[in-house]
Formats: structure tokens, C-alpha cells, sequence
């Protein structure tokens, strides 16, 4: 008789591991569409329940016994699931950080203020954190780069990150870009005798002033030979950061505005602004580095987009009363 017990508890036991391993292997009967967010520091008993609850496993319990038999940690992120998944499937795509990615894009002339907002806009950080990382000039420092900003420091591109990252871990994807693409200048700008992270703030400048290709060299040299006969660049997107920086832009340029206290200010400080002012093309980077020689000092836009340029104040108020 005890041995017929024995018998009928080993049959029952590997019933019992059968119907385990089935539930562990075996896809879920339906197919599923979701993503699902897993947040950090939550426990595997919390995962298994979100993971119920959004219908990507049917019992927690078994994906928790699971889990705990495997004893590895599983990822924050958000994660996709599209199709029929086991206990598993859905293990290894935690375990593994195969999470969702999102596009994110930054375009020329965008400056940090415009990427925190954007950023923040599309569900990956908060804009105030965000900000209050890349103006740490100790986070600079850390990352052995110039400047008291990572202003300048992020190309424009579409990068794909992950909406369940820090700060860190965003500026580094961006600035990885940046060594990768736009530091190999840096000997080309020392070979020419200009400092490289003056030739950023210049760049920057010259991104903001014009988006035509063909023009940026001759705005480029425009603003190096003011530097030399030492002008005042008076540069409106320099004084629309100063406001920004201080919290106070509200799109509008004129009048006693054009003065506004700030080292950025061109309008009222010799030299360049302390960073660059808005990330730049890899172009208008090269037209710093490849700028043109000519007999003008002055330009301005009639258009928002092209650029009329003089030799003299006089040639410019000229032009200026033409168009205006």
C-alpha cells in the first residue's frame, strides 16, 4: 500500500511538473498588441501583476515561480509585445532589455531649451530635470568636454532612445553622436590656428543667422573678421538666448529689449557669447572652418531666409531703407 502511495505521488508530481513546464512554454492562446511599462525598482511580484493585468501572461504566479527559479534581475522599460508569447518568451524579453525604442529628433538650431520641451512633449523626461543636468558644468566636466553647458554638444539627428532612461543616459547617446561625428574637425580647426570649441560658438551663430548652405562660409568669415577688427557682433539670436536663459523670452525683439544685461548679449559684449548658442549642422560647422574672405561687414534678411550683405554701415543702412 505504501508503495502504491509512493507511486501515485511521483505520478502526481510529475503531472504537476508538466503542467508547470506547459505553462511556462506553451504561447498564450491569443494574440496581444501591448507596451507595457516597467518601471525601476519595481519587484518581480509587481512585474508579474502588471504583466497580468495587461494580458501578457495569464497567471503571475507562474511567471513569479519562474522568475524566482531563474533568480536573475529583469528590466525597467517600456517593453512591445505583438504576437502569442509563453511565460518564457516574456521572461527573456525582460531579462534581456529588449525594450521599445522612439525616435527622437533633433533639428538644426535647436538649443537646449528647445530639447528639454521636446523631450518632455514626447514622454521621455521631464523637461526641468533634463535642463537642470546639461547646465551642470560639473556633468560636463565628467564627460571631459569644454564649455560651462552642453550647449552645442547634441547634433542634430533622430536618435532612438528609450522613455524609461535618466538624463545620463540621453546625453550620452546624444553626445556619442557628437564625438563620433563632429570632433574629427577638431585637429582640422587647430591646424587652422582656431581654438575648435570657438569655432562651435561660431557655428552655432551661424546656424541660427542663416539656413542656406551657400551663405554660411560668407557669414562665418563675416563674423571672424568682426572679431578681428573688434566689433560688436550684434547677433539677435544671441540676445533671444540671453532672455531664455533667464527665464524671460516671450518672442519678442526690439526697443531697450535689445540690451538686456547677459554675457551672451553681442549686442552689448565684444567677443562671442560664453557657448554656443543652438546645436548645428555638420555644415555650418565646415563653414566655419572653410570661411570665405570677402569685403563685407554688415548683412540682413529681408526674407527670414537669404541675406543681403555690405562692405560699409552706410552701403547697409542703404539696403536696409530699400527693403524696409
Amino acid at each position: 500500500m505504501v508503495k502504491i502511495l509512493k507511486i501515485i505521488l511521483i505520478l502526481f508530481s510529475v503531472v504537476n511538473f508538466l503542467i508547470f513546464t506547459a505553462y511556462i512554454y506553451i504561447n498564450i492562446p491569443y494574440s496581444i498588441d501591448k507596451t507595457v511599462l516597467i518601471q525601476k525598482g519595481k519587484s518581480i511580484k509587481e512585474i508579474s501583476v502588471i504583466l497580468e493585468k495587461e494580458g501578457v501572461i495569464k497567471d503571475r504566479n507562474i511567471f513569479l515561480i519562474y522568475s524566482l527559479f531563474k533568480g536573475k534581475p529583469l528590466r525597467a522599460g517600456y517593453y512591445r509585445f505583438s504576437g502569442n508569447y509563453s511565460i518564457k518568451d516574456v521572461w527573456d524579453v525582460l531579462y534581456k532589455g529588449k525594450e521599445q525604442i522612439y525616435p527622437f529628433t533633433i533639428i538644426p538650431g535647436d538649443d537646449l531649451f528647445d530639447i528639454g520641451k521636446k523631450l518632455e512633449d514626447e514622454g521621455f523626461i521631464a523637461k526641468d530635470v533634463f535642463l537642470n543636468y546639461v547646465f551642470n558644468i560639473e556633468n560636463v566636466k565628467k564627460f571631459g568636454l569644454e564649455g560651462e553647458s552642453f550647449e552645442g554638444y547634441f547634433p542634430p539627428e533622430t536618435y532612438l532612445l528609450s522613455k524609461c532612461s535618466d538624463a545620463e543616459y540621453i546625453v550620452k547617446a546624444f553626445v556619442k553622436e557628437f564625438r563620433k561625428k563632429y570632433l574629427p574637425l577638431k585637429k582640422d580647426f587647430e591646424n587652422k590656428g582656431i581654438p575648435f570649441y570657438k569655432g562651435m560658438i561660431i557655428a552655432s551663430i551661424v546656424e541660427k543667422e542663416s539656413p542656406i548652405d551657400e551663405e554660411k562660409p560668407i557669414i562665418a568669415g563675416i563674423i571672424i573678421k568682426r572679431l578681428q577688427k573688434g566689433m560688436l557682433l550684434q547677433v539677435d539670436p544671441t540676445v533671444i538666448y540671453s532672455l531664455k536663459i533667464e527665464g524671460k523670452w516671450d518672442g519678442k525683439l526690439g526697443g531697450d529689449i535689445m540690451r538686456f544685461e547677459s554675457p551672451y548679449n553681442t549686442y552689448i559684449n565684444k567677443g562671442l557669447p560664453p557657448t554656443p548658442i543652438s546645436s548645428f549642422s555638420l555644415e555650418s560647422l565646415e563653414a566655419v572652418l572653410n570661411y570665405r574672405q570677402t569685403d563685407y561687414l554688415y548683412y540682413f534678411s529681408p526674407d527670414g531666409k537669404s541675406h543681403i550683405f555690405s562692405k560699409t554701415y552706410r552701403e547697409h543702412l542703404r539696403k536696409l531703407k530699400k527693403y524696409r
